[in-house]
């Protein structure tokens, strides 16, 4: 009981009465964390635009630019598994202190190459791929960390303003990155980033939580870094919301890859128009976060979330076909929307349900999906260069789309589920 209480004061708020009007923001421990990962979600958008960038002066060709995108993806995707088995058996908050910090550390030195003029692409390609393994050591812990910050009731709000804050930087960044770089300088800026990751290293150390109760030892969850693979495939309702984020990485993405190709092939208004285009699909995802967050409604939980990944791929092949920049910025704006609901709700279920003890090890498989939309680049690149780029898209989206109604068909699970309770599974 004590240790109970304990947790309660940790969090800033009772697991008694009614939920706080703003939700997960009411409690100062998720409002701090949510500020430490704006900053770092500022530094990684820098990682990404300042990378291509400085990629493209030292080498000046599009080679190049695939090789640093693989290069971060790979150790990201392969490491996600063995991180998300370290985020069972560490404290969270060090590893996500660690990791920001030897981000800042290892981003530093590339900036002092930069200004000393003595980086070349190699240095750049090791530094993507340090930092793609380092984002995979911290993405398990983001997810397993949220229940020490909040009571479990606020759990669909903390996820939807964790979601929010990519989206809202996925607007905001692009601009703010290249009015950086055009100010200060590459290496400059890249030195403003290692300051963001270390800032935000200090902000996580500075949360107060509570001491983690390790249950590990349950013979049934002792299976080691692959249990919760296993665990997720013995469980249908685990294995189709997981499956559905697979889908839309691999084939539903396809269209942020070739969405320049669209801005200058097809509608023909170049960098401007790439640009609104890109922040549609940005600003839909956020209104989607925010729907989710004043969504009290504890039916239809998995319909919901079905519906709205079948209507994402039927906007995207919308946007496939359109040949003006009002329609295709309206189809992405509903997109990203449609995109938000149902992958903030999926995440809500497997937040809720999945046993604290292998929480990090299934987060830790759902986060890999996310980066599996540069693996889908790949065979998006290749249709499109044999059939045409709307013809890729369209097939992508659609294909997401067949996938949610057949989970509609084929997981009664899915169908019947309504809003988890705010208790987590101990099964």
């Amino acid at each position: 009981m004590a240790a109970g209480n304990t947790r309660s004061e940790v969090r800033g708020a009772t697991d008694e009465g009614p939920l706080p009007r703003w939700g997960a923001l009411a409690y100062p421990n998720y409002r701090n964390y949510w500020i430490a990962n704006l900053v770092r979600i500022f530094g990684i958008q820098f990682r990404f635009i300042g990378g291509l960038w400085l990629v493209q002066q030292l080498a000046d060709s599009p080679l190049w630019l695939g090789v640093l995108s693989i290069s971060t993806a790979v150790p990201t995707i392969v490491l996600s598994v063995p991180a998300g088995a370290l985020a069972d058996r560490v404290d969270n908050q060090k590893l996500l202190v660690w990791s920001s910090a030897l981000t800042a550390v290892v981003t530093g030195a590339l900036a002092v190459a930069v200004v000393l003029d003595v980086a070349n692409v190699w240095i750049a390609v090791l530094w993507a791929a340090v930092l793609g393994a380092l984002m995979a050591l911290a993405n398990p812990a983001q997810s397993a960390i949220l229940p020490r910050l909040i009571d479990m009731r606020a759990i669909a709000s903390a996820v939807a303003y964790t979601s929010a804050a990519w989206s809202g930087m996925r607007i905001v960044g692009p601009f703010a990155v290249g009015i950086l770089i055009a100010v200060i300088g590459t290496g400059q800026a890249f030195i403003v980033t290692a300051a963001a990751f270390a800032i935000s290293a200090l902000l996580l150390q500075r949360l107060r939580l509570a001491p983690v109760e390790r249950r590990g030892t349950h013979a049934e969850h002792d299976g080691g870094m692959l249990e919760g693979a296993r665990y997720i495939f013995r469980n249908k309702l685990f294995l189709a919301t997981i499956g559905l984020s697979f889908f839309t990485s691999v084939f539903g993405s396809s269209y942020i890859v070739l969405l320049p190709t669209f801005a200058d092939d097809i509608l023909h208004v170049g960098a401007r128009g790439f640009g609104l285009m890109e922040t549609a699909a940005g600003m839909g995802a956020l209104l989607g976060t925010f729907l989710i967050v004043r969504v009290r409604s504890q039916r239809h939980y998995g319909p919901v979330m079905l519906l709205a990944a079948a209507a994402f791929g039927i906007l995207i092949a919308g946007f496939a076909a359109s040949r003006t920049i009002g329609v295709s910025m309206a189809l992405l704006f509903g997109g990203g929307l449609a995109s938000a609901v149902y992958l903030n709700v999926g995440m809500t279920t497997l937040q809720v349900l999945v046993p604290d003890e292998l929480r990090g090890r299934v987060m830790g498989v759902w986060s890999m999906t996310y980066f599996l939309g540069s693996v889908g680049g790949l065979p998006a690149g290749l249709v499109a260069a044999w059939l045409g780029a709307p013809v890729a898209v369209a097939a992508g989206g659609l294909s997401v789309t067949a996938f949610a109604v057949a989970l509609l068909v084929t997981v009664p699970a899915l169908r019947e589920l309504a809003r988890p309770s705010a208790v987590p599974s101990r099964a």
